[in-house]
């Protein structure tokens, strides 16, 4: 005979024959879609694969009689009543039927009146007999010892003892007791904190987005002591306004070749008045690079650039341009050009004596630069969104939120202005024209970072609450004990674009504070353990995880 296992109200019950569960089918405990597992299996299937639910009889409609038909089924006797008749012996089955149903039941009351005054007469009597039968059984054995043993002869007939009686009851009382431990094993059991779950500071810190032009603070000191004192010698003050640009990207080529010019301009214009000893320094480094050639004009124009004074400038640029358009008639064009390159270096010569020596030159020249490549300049940084840092009374500044600068990189990322007369002058860092010093790059704490963290509570899931059990046979009946494990409560939480969520355990009343949507502080959720996923208390010993 087959036996099954079967899943009912949350336990599984047996093995049960099949005439046990027809009896529960009967019953009405289990249907159709009970879940079973035949002996021998794992798989859980429905009991109607092995077991037949309802009735297979069809009922048709009832063909409805005619009135013949009717007068003969009033005037017919009730079955039970015929079946009297005749086993009474009150009519045989040639005349039962001409009996009615009114005759019947007289008939049969009195009848069946009769025999219950005779049943209780017999009864009566035999009563007596072993009333009276029993007390001079008792009387006699009282008198010899023949009547004690002929009295337990008759007791052993109705009273035999059971040899197998001790034993199952002390097999019961072990079972009951055995039972009865393990109760208490259950209710004192401890469920311990779920397991698998790490401290959630190292985790986000790990996580922490930090921009690379955030990581540092960068401090230093500059001051424009070295330009304030050329200024002073042509009695021009620097203004008081001093600043200090951070870019977050270095300087593009053509910004810092503006910056190159500026310093280069600012240079020459703050230059002292050329003397005669200064103009023999610049005349040779320029004669230096006059073109030599066969020609014998070539060493005695080389001797005349040679001998010109800071006065024959423009004489001796007549004389090298002459020389070049002779070169041309006799086709040494060759020489022709580099005369004419030699030239534009006399040129060049020239205004910057002209500079050197004439004030108003010099404010020609600033005038011209601010108004060109100047103002590209200033309109350059203001659109590169740099940081304006302000440079105290001490020429100290602090940039709070910045990436690594290094002394070599501080040239590209850092521009210093001052103001003279209304002008704006932007020098790069390490410009001759600065005193720049202790300059440094501290690196900013995480934690300062990661107290702006924006955790939102995307769900607030709760694990655990589930049915334990301790199962014991005592008898022929299985017994069983429930404790429910205790409840753990989660947030899943996630930043804005974050695609990998945390799973996080806190405590109860945290749970209750922070409804879906809402931003938990960092400073509670480091002190959480996350999980890879939602984790309850194992199951304790002698405690069994209910399905």
């Amino acid at each position: 005979m087959r036996q099954f296992a079967l899943f009912i109200d949350n336990e599984v019950r047996g093995p049960l024959s099949e005439y046990e569960i027809q009896d529960l089918i009967n019953d009405g405990t289990v249907h159709a879609e009970t879940q079973c597992a035949p002996a021998g299996s794992v798989e859980w299937e429905p009991l109607s694969k092995h077991f037949t639910f309802g009735s297979s009889i069809k009922l048709n409609k009832k063909v409805e009689k005619s009135e013949a038909e009717a007068a003969v089924d009033a005037s017919r006797l009730d079955v039970d009543v015929r079946r009297k008749l005749l086993m009474y012996g009150l009519a045989d089955s040639a005349t039962v039927d001409q009996i009615s149903q009114t005759q019947a039941e007289i008939v049969l009351a009195g009848h069946e009146a009769d025999l219950r005054v005779k049943i209780t007469a017999h009864r009566t009597v035999g009563l007596s007999a072993f009333v009276v039968a029993l007390a001079l059984a008792a009387y006699l054995g009282s008198l010899t010892d023949i009547g004690g043993s002929l009295l337990g002869k008759g007791a052993t007939k109705f009273a035999k003892d059971d040899p197998k009686a001790p034993d199952n009851q002390k097999r019961f009382d072990s079972d009951v007791k055995r039972f009865e431990e393990i109760q208490a094993q259950a209710q004192v059991a401890n469920f311990q904190r779920p397991t698998g779950g790490q401290l959630l500071r190292p985790v986000l810190l790990n996580r922490l987005r930090i921009s690379e032009n955030q990581g540092f603070k960068v401090s230093g000191a500059v001051d424009t002591a070295p330009l304030s004192n050329l200024l002073t010698k042509w009695n021009i003050k620097l203004d008081d306004v001093l600043k200090v640009y951070v870019l977050s990207t270095p300087i593009p080529a053509d910004i810092q070749q503006k910056v190159t010019e500026q310093a280069a301009v600012l240079d020459t214009v703050l230059s002292p008045m050329l003397d005669e000893t200064s103009f023999d320094k610049l005349r040779s480094e320029v004669v230096a690079s006059f073109p030599i050639n066969a020609a014998l004009e070539s060493a005695r124009l080389k001797g005349e650039m040679e001998q010109i004074k800071l006065t024959e400038l423009k004489t001796a640029i007549d004389r090298v341009e002459f020389r070049a358009r002779e070169a041309e008639k006799v086709n040494n064009t060759k020489w022709a050009g580099e005369l004419r390159t030699f030239a534009g270096k006399l040129r060049d010569l020239q205004n910057r004596i002209r500079i050197n020596v004439d004030p108003n030159a010099r404010k020609k020249v600033w005038s011209e630069f601010n108004s060109g490549m100047g103002a590209e300049l200033g309109a350059w940084v203001l659109a590169s969104n740099a940081k304006e840092i302000a440079v105290d009374q001490n020429g100290n500044f602090l940039v709070p939120e910045n990436g690594k600068l290094e002394a070599d990189v501080a040239p590209t990322r850092l521009l210093v202005t001052a103001q003279i007369n209304g002008d704006t002058v932007y020098l790069a860092w390490g410009s001759k024209f600065l005193a720049c010093r202790d300059l440094r790059s501290e690196e900013i704490p995480k934690d300062t970072f990661l107290t702006r963290e924006q955790y939102k509570v995307l769900d607030r899931p709760v694990a655990g609450n589930r049915r334990h059990y301790v199962r014991y046979r005592v008898g022929d009946k299985e017994i069983s004990a429930n404790r429910f494990s205790p409840k753990w409560y989660f947030f899943v939480v996630a930043r804005d674009k974050d695609t990998d969520p945390l799973i996080v355990m806190v405590d109860a009343e945290t749970h209750g504070k922070f409804p879906v949507g809402s931003v938990v502080p960092t400073e509670i959720l480091e002190k959480c353990e996350s999980f890879p996923r939602l984790t309850e208390s194992p199951a304790p010993a002698p405690l069994l995880a209910a399905e």
